[in-house]
């Protein structure tokens, strides 16, 4: 649910990039994490899995029939009936920097209007398990563009997208299910965040894994591309899944309809194993996934590249390419205390989880080496309000060594000190996950950062500062308001 600014890599050359989230992101609207995960809200206020296949032990039992309310929940009763189901989502992103980055006290203002669609092709077309998915995102209530460049950092916070268009194409594909949905394919416009090393915390707003975003080269999940993906479900609680997605530079300047325009540079290749269990299976239950990653596009080699005009460097040398990179990332969660000592059936539990994201490149070219962060979730503290959480969470980044010489070399020429940069930086932080009724969502952050890097300005006198980052997002389930959607 978060997009990358264009950053310039240097005087004259700019890459669209995704910024983060939660990753993780706006992938929480279609994948989320069942039952034991610290879990990342849908906007609905389900935990509906929909890309990988289902791990309860009724996988092929029959869902019971949704329930709406609202306006237009008889039309839309009515259209799903007929195989057609609709949603809208709001998602509006607040975020500030104190005292943190290159320039502190800035503020900044994202809205995301979320437009979703299903086409039930066993009702339309007799197709069993096949469904068409259709998704367009529109932006704004867009302030300060420039908030990535004004803290700079790799990690801290969300910082606002480069959106030059009002709306994208955030997703359309045919997915179909087999063998009893333990087989589930997925092919067309889509974003590998929907599939893989799904988002472990309750956060939106700073819940990612940065090796995916800069390293294996992901662009926002709301900037879909040309993708397939297969999950095939080993046992109720295991599961397989692989898939290539192209890579295009530039992305942030296209509509998601430019079909015969974008340019491919490459495929992005991803592999994971994994297991999840929710509280229906077990007490404790947790879930866990290992990513691989393997990107074929050209990169910038900064071992080898030449970035500026100090300290001996030629300004006219180019800018060396190299061909592919690769990493691992662990994703995991697992809850270890319940207040109930695990003795009664409860969906939602006064309990407390560990979970974990922690990845590295075999590639010394890339900016990341190593990036890990650790947190500590409490779920349901007031059992009248079940579905609140607060968290605590540590990031550790390590850059690689020549991405830090770049970083000093940039600054030095831009008029600054040149002093080298710590290749380890540390993010602190303690978040909030608020279920104001009716599915409505807050979702509170606060973050101190020390050892912060310049990577969204390189080429600025400014040298980052550590201190406090505060951000909030809203989740607002219009669909579920209106009747469009079960709630």
């Amino acid at each position: 649910m978060t997009e990358r600014m264009t950053r310039t890599t240097r005087p004259g050359r700019r890459r669209s990039v995704r910024i983060g989230t939660a990753g993780t992101l706006l992938a929480a609207s279609v994948v989320a994490a069942t039952g034991a995960l610290a879990q990342q809200a849908s906007p609905v206020g389900q935990f509906n899995d929909q890309t990988q296949p289902r791990t309860d032990p009724a996988i092929a039992a029959k869902p019971a029939d949704p329930v709406r309310v609202g306006p237009l929940a008889p039309w839309a009763t009515d259209m799903a009936a007929r195989g057609l189901s609709f949603d809208v989502n709001i998602y509006n992103f607040y975020q500030a920097n104190p005292s943190a980055g290159l320039r502190t006290g800035e503020q900044s203002n994202s809205t995301y209007f979320v437009l979703s669609m299903s086409a039930d092709m066993q009702k339309l077309a007799g197709i069993a398990g096949g469904t068409i998915k259709f998704t367009q995102t529109f932006f704004g209530n867009v302030r300060n563009l420039n908030m990535a460049a004004d803290i700079g950092d790799t990690t801290v916070g969300y910082q606002p997208p480069y959106n030059p268009n009002s709306n994208r194409l955030s997703l359309l594909t045919y997915q179909q299910k087999l063998l009893d949905d333990r087989l589930v394919v997925e092919v067309g416009r889509t974003h590998p965040d929907r599939y893989y090393g799904l988002p472990p915390c309750n956060s939106i707003n700073s819940c990612f894994q940065d090796l995916f975003y800069i390293n294996a080269g992901f662009t926002s999940p709301l900037y879909a591309v040309w993708g397939a993906n297969a999950a095939y479900q080993l046992s109720p609680t295991t599961y397989i899944q692989a898939g290539a997605f192209s890579v295009n530079p530039g992305t942030n300047a296209l509509s998601g309809y430019d079909f015969g325009y974008e340019r491919l540079s490459g495929a992005l290749v991803m592999t994971e194993i994994g297991t999840k269990t929710d509280y229906s299976m077990t007490a404790y239950p947790g879930r866990a996934s290992l990513t691989g990653f393997f990107n074929t596009a050209d990169h910038d080699d900064n071992l080898k590249t030449v970035f500026g005009t100090s300290k001996g460097l030629n300004p006219g040398a180019p800018v060396l390419q190299k061909s592919g990179t690769s990493g691992l990332v662990l994703t995991g969660t697992q809850t270890v205390w319940r207040a109930d000592g695990g003795l009664t059936a409860n969906p939602h539990p006064t309990a407390l989880s560990l979970y974990t994201g922690t990845g590295y490149s075999f590639d010394p070219t890339v900016p990341i080496r190593f990036n890990s962060f650790v947190g500590l979730l409490l779920q349901a503290p007031d059992q009248s309000r079940p579905n609140d959480t607060y968290g605590l969470k540590m990031n550790w980044q390590r850059l690689s060594e020549n991405y830090t010489q770049f970083l000093a070399d940039a600054n030095f020429i831009s008029g600054g000190t040149g002093a080298p940069y710590a290749r380890d930086k540390f993010v602190f932080e303690a978040n909030a996950h608020f279920d104001l009724g009716a599915g409505v969502i807050v979702e509170p952050v606060v973050q101190y950062v020390v050892n912060p890097n310049s990577f969204w300005n390189p080429f600025t006198a400014r040298r980052a500062k550590d201190g406090f980052y505060a951000g909030a997002t809203l989740v607002v389930p219009l669909g579920t308001l209106l009747g469009l959607a079960p709630g």
